[in-house]
């Protein structure tokens, strides 16, 4: 009889646990399935932080229930699992700090994922963070980042520029071997204060990556022109040091500077592994470009009213240079503004030197000193009032291939010695000559048609002259550069070909400061 009490006792709890697990199992069917989470961030989606400060991030979240917890990712794997409150729809995130030696624009990515009550995770937010390396100074009402300087000059590490910011340099700059220079396009650095010369120096060793683009040049200029009191001379000058050879410096690309001192662009052997074109130098206080020593080849380069010059090619300088412009519109000296000088043998072609005026002071284009042993091919030099080119003793009378040739070019519009001979006796070769039997030659080719009264005839180029470098039409020449090592495709005079080429569009100022 007691047993039978407790089968029946059994058998009832029993059905009892069964019925519990009926009710249970309707009631979890009975549980709707939550939507996707879903979160957000408040604002910017891109913070700028300063180093060694902390990252504050206004999240909102939508859990159609309750919350369970914040998911922060970094690096793609997870930083942090943090408890929410189960009812919050927003929640600030300050738990991270950009690093103290964090570089000027490195970049941090977080992630953020909220889990819900069912454990189901939202979509990932994501934030990016950008160092900021400097605090900031104004000038001229324009806010800049003002570059940390060591008290020596010496930087030992790397420097980096960002788009989007504009920079302060108040003092020298040394890049010592193995440190380096990184600017992005469309970057404008603005430098000098008061009388202090401001030098930005790539010692041998040291390089730069300075890319900026035909719509985004990067430019150097005066402080002084926040203020509308800029002048040649603000600013000192950027000095690159190779060693030589092929010896790689960097790479320097679509580059503007402004009002500063004399060689404001200055190469000292620097080697051909370097690469450098599209570069302006406007309104120098002396020659704009001076490239002395090392086998560095450059292309697309423009001087525009540079005071001393706009080309200096020295020492014992053996480079390429193919695209070149120099332009003034008034002049500031008895100068040259090509000039190759010492021991110099440089090839140069496709060069457009454009003076300021037939009737203008004196001044000149292009000049071959001493014992130099340059070469240009495809020139045009107009609108000087004397000495279009000034040739020296290394001239082989009848040798395209001799130390110094000046070939396939045009020079017109200088009414006084066009063609200027300083070489003891002789017939000048640039000029042409008549022959024993009275037929004129024109060994170099140049736009001379014949001589009369002892004066060559000479072609000129529509739309080349005072103030222009761009032709109407394109001038072709017999002459292809690319016959050359190293030289590119341009069968034609002058450094534009045509309009429809100008590479100068976008990136080059006119001498009336206004952007071509």
């Amino acid at each position: 009889m007691k047993h039978s009490k407790l089968l029946i006792l059994s058998k009832s709890l029993l059905a009892l646990l069964m019925l519990i697990l009926i009710i249970s199992s309707c009631k979890e069917a009975d549980e709707p399935t939550l939507p996707i989470p879903t979160i957000s961030i408040q604002g910017d989606e891109v913070l700028e932080v300063r180093r060694g400060e902390t990252i504050n991030v206004n999240l909102t979240l939508n859990t159609e229930g309750n919350n369970r917890e914040l998911v922060v990712y970094r690096d793609g794997g997870v930083l942090e699992v943090i408890p929410l409150s189960a009812t919050a729809s927003t929640f600030t995130y300050s738990n991270q700090s950009v690093p103290a030696s964090a570089m000027e624009g490195q970049e941090f990515e977080f992630e953020f994922a909220v889990i819900n009550s069912q454990g189901t995770s939202s979509e990932r937010a994501i934030l990016k963070v950008v160092a900021i390396a400097y605090d900031t100074i104004t000038i001229g009402g324009q806010t800049l980042f003002e570059v940390e300087i060591p008290e020596d000059g010496i930087i030992e590490d790397e420097v980096r520029f960002i788009t989007g910011r504009d920079y302060y340099i108040g003092r020298t700059m040394s890049f010592a071997s193995g440190a380096s220079l990184t600017i992005q396009e469309g970057v404008k650095i603005y430098l000098g204060r008061g009388d202090v010369i401001t030098d930005i120096v790539i010692n041998n060793g040291a390089t730069a990556q300075i890319l900026g683009t035909s719509q985004n040049p990067v430019v150097f200029t005066s402080s002084n022109t926040l203020t509308g009191t800029e002048d040649s001379g603000d600013w000192g000058v950027f000095n690159i040091r190779g060693n030589g050879g092929n010896s790689n410096s960097g790479t320097f690309r679509y580059i503007r500077f402004e009002y500063g001192n004399a060689r404001n662009f200055r190469l000292q052997n620097v080697g051909s592994g370097t690469t450098i074109d599209h570069i302006q130098v406007f309104r120098a206080a002396g020659e704009g470009i001076m490239s002395t020593d090392g086998t560095v080849n450059m292309q697309y380069l423009v001087t525009t009213d540079c005071e001393g010059g706009g080309f200096r090619l020295g020492d014992a300088y053996s480079g390429n240079i193919q695209f070149g412009i120099s332009i003034i519109s008034r002049t500031w000296g008895d100068n040259s503004e090509v000039e190759i000088r010492e021991s110099a043998s440089p090839t140069l072609s496709n060069f457009t030197v454009i003076g300021p005026g037939s009737s203008s002071a004196n001044t000149s284009a292009i000049r071959f000193r001493s014992v130099s042993r340059g070469k240009m091919y495809n020139t045009i030099v107009a609108s000087f009032p004397r000495r279009g080119v000034r040739l020296n003793e290394n001239v082989n009378v009848s040798d395209l291939e001799g130390e110094t040739v000046f070939a396939h070019s045009f020079v017109f519009e200088v009414p006084n010695e066009p063609f200027r001979d300083d070489r003891s006796g002789g017939t000048n070769p640039f000029i042409g000559f008549v022959d024993a039997e009275g037929v004129f030659q024109n060994p170099f080719f140049n736009n001379v048609t014949g001589i009369e009264g002892g004066q060559p005839v000479l072609t000129s180029i529509a739309g080349i002259g005072n103030g222009s470098f761009v032709p109407s039409e394109a001038q072709s020449s017999a002459f292809n550069p690319s016959n050359l090592s190293g030289f590119s495709a341009a069968p034609y005079v002058g450094a534009v070909q045509n309009a429809a080429n100008d590479w100068t569009r976008g990136w080059v100022k006119n001498p009336d400061g206004s952007i071509r």
